[in-house]
């Protein structure tokens, strides 16, 4: 027998390196395509059966008295439904609810006028609850008491005496400091 001369190049570390780098990565994209498609053999015995498995048993409901507090609380959610009558809408500023509708709208017949428009007419006081009867520019009376809103301007009264009703009106500059105004209305003057 005659040795055939094989002549093979001389491999450098870089060229062997290549080499088993590209050998894995075929290895990598042979592999799952070879146990894909020949039937893998991991879930049959030798024989071509199928294995028998362990019957899984389901897990026994809980008996009524055994509700769970997750189960109570998936029941109410289920039986619960939203009504937002009554409600405030979730989606505005709880902040806001403080504020004031337009200012050209009254929300009580004496805020119609700005205060010094209304003269006042008499007095009842020196008892529990004093109170003051006002006349507006078209000659109505109107009857107050302390906490009583008068004006655009939402002034408040906030005393009654024997010779005037304090009315006092709240403002905020730009700035956010509070200004408080005290306007007088007081009796007219008699001449006798």
């Amino acid at each position: 027998m005659s040795r055939i001369p094989v002549f093979l190049p001389k491999l450098t570390r870089s060229m062997s390196m290549s080499m088993s780098m590209s050998m894995a990565l075929a290895l990598a994209l042979w592999l799952p395509v070879a146990l894909s498609t020949s039937g893998c053999d991991l879930l049959v015995d030798g024989e071509g059966e199928p294995q028998p498995t362990a019957a899984i048993k389901p897990p026994a409901p809980l008996a009524p008295a055994e509700k769970s507090k997750l189960d109570l609380a998936i029941e109410a959610q289920v039986t619960y439904a939203y009504n937002p009558i009554g409600k405030r809408d979730p989606f505005r500023s709880f902040l806001a609810t403080g504020e004031r509708s337009g200012d050209d709208v009254p929300q009580t017949p004496l805020q119609r006028y700005e205060v010094d428009q209304y003269v006042l007419v008499g007095i009842v006081w020196g008892v529990d609850r004093p109170r003051a009867l006002v006349q507006d520019p078209e000659g109505v009376g109107h009857v107050m008491e302390v906490g009583t809103y008068i004006g655009k301007s939402w002034g408040k009264v906030t005393e009654i005496n024997d010779k005037a009703v304090i009315v006092t009106e709240e403002y905020q500059t730009i700035h956010g400091d509070l200004v408080v105004n005290e306007i007088p209305l007081s009796l007219p003057i008699s001449d006798g």
